[in-house]
């Protein structure tokens, strides 16, 4: 997907060193704060748990590629950035949800990704990338026969929360990733981390 090739270039090393100190699930949760308002580099250093010369270097690279427009009052969309998002919500949606049986955590972040039912094999490589970007765990479903299912298992899931991804107008091969941690970044990141790799 030419969106996450985006992501996979802004992330990757431009000189020889060490690797930088974000992913591409930073990237794309950092449009995503930048989507409504216009934010500061210092509250966008906050918001993405990183230091503020990575978020300067994020930012950066962000306005090289046309992305973002940065003055005095702080950082917006560009136009172009505005449309790089629509592009990435076509296939992918995004929320945070209440808690729920079926996840591990306190605090839910559920992402969408569209089609992506023949990448899922039981869902543990979704798990590990939520874990590594912080999370406690991450749930994943399948959409198929107009009901959620765990991978692995044919019986649907059952919970009250399924309810609330029907905003997501599911369809058949849709992919659901609920990311869960005590806070709302990790749960965020991680299931951003997750649905990332599944596309990639």
């Amino acid at each position: 997907m030419e969106q996450v090739r985006l992501l996979d270039q802004l992330v990757s090393k431009t000189a020889p060193g060490r690797s930088p100190d974000f992913t591409k699930a930073h990237l794309l949760y950092a449009l995503i704060l930048l989507k409504d308002q216009r934010i500061g580099r210092k509250q966008l250093a906050e918001e993405l748990r990183l230091g503020e010369g990575t978020v300067r270097t994020i930012l950066g690279r962000l306005q090289d590629e046309g992305l973002i427009s940065i003055s005095r009052p702080g950082v917006v969309l560009s136009n172009k950035g505005e449309d790089y998002l629509k592009a990435i919500e076509g296939v992918l949606k995004w929320k945070p949800l209440p808690r729920t049986d079926i996840t591990v955590d306190e605090v839910n972040w559920a992402v969408l990704i569209r089609g992506a039912s023949n990448r899922v094999r039981l869902g543990v490589e979704q798990r590990d990338q939520a874990l590594i970007h912080g999370a406690t765990g991450a749930t994943t479903l399948v959409y198929k026969a107009a009901s959620w299912a765990i991978p692995g298992l044919d019986e649907k899931a059952e919970d009250h929360i399924l309810m609330s991804l029907s905003d997501f107008d599911p369809r058949e091969k849709d992919v659901a990733v609920i990311g869960s941690s005590s806070d709302g970044f990790t749960s965020a990141i991680g299931a951003l981390a997750a649905a990332i790799a599944l596309l990639s």
